[in-house]
């Protein structure tokens, strides 16, 4: 587990943000933290609070119990607060019993004592904010970093609060790329896929040019520059193409069917004299030679 930032480091690096930044991220780890008191409250009374079909509301009524409201910080080696005991606390949680319908202001020790939960329940609750501290931590430390957004995620359609934190300028945490990565696998998987194959086109296109510009060098009668023909395109990828001709019959996918239909266009095009990219008719090329595992 990373080392946490000491309150000195958590306060400057807080001064880097803006007033909205400031604001957003102090907010996230408040919710983040009644979060986690619900999930484990829940999870002590056997409510799987992981339901699609479940509000946070119809979770709370179901448990009916104690709410955590805030958790006060009075700061390094002050303590503002009294608990509902008299005793002076920095740390100060404010938690809400919903059958009574009353507020209290409780200490860690008279929290087990108030709300009958037990101290290993309310271990695995502070547990679960020094986690979400290391988050907050994460992303203070991100944003000094100047921390961007993953080309691979743009155009995702994140949750409106991811959505709202990349907006407001705050990197995303370990945490919550992790869920985008879970979230959206298959999508990314493609992406990234995708950009792989145009790069190494890229790089077979850049060699191609390369070893022709040497030869075009070597003799001042060759033209300056080679011409991308019919004949250029068979020379060098005739046989990629009757390896994928070979083994057509394993494109299962309608995705690479459309591909193989789209490189075979290309080169009757090409033939016919008419417009032809050649950087696109590569990267269809090596993505239908990785698809079918001869790349």
């Amino acid at each position: 587990m990373p080392k946490p930032l000491t309150e000195n480091e958590v306060n400057r690096f807080i001064q880097l943000l803006d007033d909205r930044q400031r604001a957003f991220l102090e907010d996230y780890v408040k919710q983040s933290k009644k979060s986690k008191w619900l999930e484990q409250l829940a999870r002590k009374k056997g409510i799987v609070v992981l339901q699609d079909n479940m509000s946070t509301k119809d979770i709370w009524n179901k448990i009916n119990d104690w709410e955590l409201k805030e958790i006060l910080d009075g700061g390094y080696g002050e303590r503002p607060y009294r608990c509902e005991c008299g005793m002076p606390l920095r740390f100060c949680f404010v938690v809400h019993h919903r059958q009574e319908n009353k507020t209290y202001r409780l200490g860690e020790t008279c929290l087990t004592n108030y709300t009958m939960l037990s101290p290993d329940l309310i271990k695995d609750i502070t547990n679960g904010f020094h986690t979400i501290d290391l988050e907050r931590d994460d992303i203070l430390i991100k944003f000094e970093w100047g921390w961007q957004l993953p080309e691979h995620y743009e155009g995702l359609p994140l949750p409106d609060s991811v959505m709202m934190q990349i907006e407001v300028g705050l990197p995303l945490s370990v945490k919550q790329l992790d869920k985008i990565e879970q979230q959206f696998k298959n999508e990314l998987q493609r992406r990234r896929r995708e950009q792989e194959i145009a790069r190494l086109a890229q790089i077979r296109e850049q060699r191609y040019n390369r070893g022709s510009f040497s030869r075009q060098a070597s003799s001042a009668s060759t033209e300056s520059s080679e011409k991308i023909t019919y004949e250029v395109v068979l020379s060098r990828h005739l046989e990629q193409l009757k390896q994928i001709r070979e083994n057509e019959i394993i494109l299962k996918s309608p995705q690479m069917q459309t591909k193989w239909k789209n490189v075979q266009q290309m080169i009757k095009d090409l033939k016919g004299g008419l417009i032809f990219d050649y950087s696109k008719f590569l990267m269809q090329m090596f993505e239908l030679l990785y698809y079918l595992g001869l790349y």
